[in-house]
């Protein structure tokens, strides 16, 4: 043996062994059962799954959603076409109104481009939030997260999505 027992108990851990006094192997000080009990989710969720009784969880990106459906990149198109319609407007009558005015119109322009994406998002946001229904309807899940903050599990359906968004 290469430790010795400490206060010549025998009960007790050896000298550098990390066991204190009075506690089994393996709780480190814990109350019994207590090890137990914070597996205890883990083991009904486990048990769910096995069993098929757990609910139907779908995640969509909405990140890729944003980035790769055909109506979000068409309504951004015209967004910035419009935006750059209204720098060109601006540029022509830099020299033709005073300052004033052209800051008048400078404001208007931004007014009506916010105006324009709320109302894109907000179009666009009731065609996902459908396509979303739609699919989780058709795939019989019972909650869609968002796949940014879920930390695992669930169905992807991002492309399903995708696909009825075109």
């Amino acid at each position: 043996m290469t430790g010795t027992r400490e206060h010549g108990n025998p009960h007790a851990g050896f000298a550098g062994s990390g066991r204190s006094t009075g506690t089994r192997p393996g709780t480190r000080g814990s109350a019994p059962g207590t090890r137990l009990t914070s597996l205890l989710p883990v083991i009904v969720g486990l048990t769910l799954v096995a069993t098929g009784c757990a609910p139907r969880v779908g995640v969509v990106d909405s990140k890729r959603i944003l980035n790769e459906s055909v109506v979000a990149l068409s309504y951004q198109k015209q967004l910035d076409d419009r935006e750059k319609a209204m720098v060109a407007d601006l540029r022509l009558l830099t020299g033709q109104l005073g300052k004033e005015d052209l800051e008048a119109r400078r404001q208007a322009y931004l007014r009506e481009l916010a105006t324009l994406r709320r109302d894109f998002e907000e179009r666009l946001n009731q065609r996902i939030h459908a396509a979303v229904a739609e699919e989780a309807r058709g795939r019989r899940l019972r909650v869609v997260l968002v796949k940014q903050v879920t930390r695992f599990g669930g169905i992807d359906i991002t492309d399903a999505v995708l696909a009825r968004l075109k």
